[in-house]
């Protein structure tokens, strides 16, 4: 019997640790200033603004799907680690290319905007 007392209350432990730590919306992302991460920075930001089901999720707006790191590849110039001024991703967020879209821009904060040039910078990484 304690030992499944203990284990329920390590289960109850985690599940209130990972509630704690959740992201429920984009502006619950923080880019760090350096070593950016795609697992957890880089995809949760992508998922609330341009991944999700209509524009770039798995119907993928235009052909174009953002749901994963290898998606990002498939299009050519999306991304180009190290060279964030020629990705075209950055220059979508940096509103120096058209885009037709529907997302809530002002959801997205200089942070990061910031935080994904950082991360192509750093070799856009699938870390």
């Amino acid at each position: 019997m304690k030992i499944i007392a203990s284990i329920l209350t390590i289960a109850m432990i985690i599940v209130i640790y990972a509630c704690e730590n959740s992201i429920s919306s984009v502006k619950d992302i923080v880019f760090p200033p350096n070593n950016v991460s795609y697992i957890s920075e880089v995809q949760p930001f992508l998922r609330y603004t341009c991944a999700y089901s209509g524009c770039h999720g798995y119907n993928a707006a235009g052909g174009i799907s953002l749901t994963d790191y290898f998606d990002l590849y498939k299009t050519p110039g999306l991304l180009i680690p190290g060279n964030p001024d020629q990705s075209l991703l950055m220059q979508i967020l940096e509103n120096k290319i058209p885009h037709t879209t529907y997302f809530e821009r002002s959801q997205i904060t200089n942070n990061h905007i910031v935080g994904m040039r950082t991360w192509i910078i750093e070799g856009a990484k699938n870390n």
